[in-house]
């Protein structure tokens, strides 16, 4: 008996210990269904975008609202801010294939932009308050030349952006900065990995501002920045203060392209930066396609305050026929530049690796190590090449580097 009372206890304890994940409710959308329904159901699904969006704020951590493959939904830029979502249950916006539809025929679901915003907004009103736990997976984000794909404003934290198409915003993805705070709140957004995804014909910027321990990884960044010269770009970091930044295995290629020509550095840092890597990326031109301004990659001073860069690695990256600049760093210390392939077959002069690549702010280049890098540059016309120009000061280590120059 008492036996029997013990295990009674014990399945008792377990049903307390899950509950919370075994009630959390999937909702669902899709165009046949209407927002009348329950939407708790394949079989009832709401029907539009905003309706579902509407209830976001009220979802229990966990709980999802989902949308039905092959379906096109469109958005008037709705407030997305709940805290009962956390980073151990997040609040998940994603996709579901539809009873009526063959898995080999189920096309991401397509959210479309109805104004000049954009579709996913994360923010809340007024003073900055902390909120976490989200995931935006599976989807197709269609927009009209304005507005973000999706916008983080006033401190969002531990978003995770998943196999989501970005395609045709100013700007794809967009980590703003933050209001004033209240308690709880520290203005930075924080834990944000954009993953698997597509960013491509955004004319304003790909991903645009700064963040704190954040992951772009395994991305698309193709045809961004195409509305302006110079300033815009494929990726662009920018904040104050930011730190633990991981950009590794993208795809850039295609960056401010005005009049048929690259105009802009594919990949950009600018601000306060700690801890930042920069691994294992693509960042590619085609020949006759770049200017020289189309530097590849480069973490430098942009600003008029003061700017620095600390515990900056650059690694393993591939980076082929972009502007007169391969790979280039600006008030950077405790700097590792190795192991990059940086090749150059454009007809006009060229540095591979620049340290400084332009006008240093009061902290200077420092503790630099650049080694096991190939360069390979290739100049018909014999224009001018160099392969790696770094400063007559400071505790340099230019190690091992294989460097060809055609003449």
């Amino acid at each position: 008996m008492k036996k029997n009372i013990f295990n009674v206890k014990r399945i008792l304890l377990l049903l307390c210990l899950f509950s919370s994940s075994s009630y959390a409710q999937d909702y669902y959308v899709c165009n046949n269904g209407s927002d009348g329904n329950s939407g708790s159901s394949p079989y009832e699904p709401w029907a539009t975008f905003d309706y579902a969006m509407s209830k976001f704020g009220k979802l229990n951590a966990g709980e999802s609202i989902l949308f039905c493959r092959g379906g096109t939904f469109t958005s008037s830029y709705p407030r997305l801010f709940n805290q009962n979502c956390t980073q151990d249950a997040p609040c998940t916006i994603a996709d579901y294939i539809p009873p009526n539809i063959a898995p080999t025929d189920a096309k991401l679901p397509i959210i479309k932009s109805s104004v000049t915003k954009g579709i996913l907004n994360f923010q809340d009103g007024g003073p900055a308050d902390h909120d976490e736990g989200y995931i935006v997976k599976n989807l197709s984000l269609k927009g009209n030349g304005t507005g973000s794909g999706i916008f983080l404003f006033n401190d969002v934290d531990f978003l995770t952006i998943d196999n989501v198409i970005i395609d045709g915003f100013e700007i794809g993805v967009y980590s703003a900065t933050a209001n004033a705070p209240n308690p709880g709140a520290n203005q930075v957004n924080e834990n944000i990995i954009l993953i698997n995804s597509e960013i491509i014909n955004n004319k304003g910027q790909g991903w645009l501002g700064g963040c704190n321990n954040c992951l772009i990884h395994n991305n698309k960044f193709i045809n961004n920045g195409f509305s302006k010269k110079i300033y815009n770009h494929n990726i662009y970091i920018g904040g104050r203060d930011n730190y633990g930044i991981t950009i590794s295995n993208n795809t850039l290629y295609k960056s401010a392209i005005v009049d048929g020509k690259c105009y802009g550095v594919s990949l950009v840092v600018h601000g306060v930066v700690q801890e930042l890597t920069i691994k294992n990326n693509t960042v590619y031109e085609d020949i006759g396609a770049a200017h020289p301004t189309c530097w590849g990659i480069s973490v430098d001073p942009g600003y008029a305050t003061e700017e620095s860069f600390s515990n900056v690695i650059i690694v393993d990256n591939k980076v082929t026929n972009v502007g007169n600049v391969g790979i280039g760093c600006a008030s950077c210390t405790d700097l590792r530049v190795l192991n990059n392939t940086v090749t150059h077959s454009q007809d006009f002069g060229f540095t591979a690796i620049r340290v400084p690549v332009r006008t240093e702010d009061t902290v200077k280049s420092d503790r630099i190590e650049i080694t096991g890098n190939f360069i390979d540059l290739l100049d018909t016309n014999n224009r001018g090449k160099q392969g790696i120009v770094v400063p007559v000061t400071g505790d340099i280590n230019n190690g091992t580097n294989e460097i060809y120059i055609s003449r």
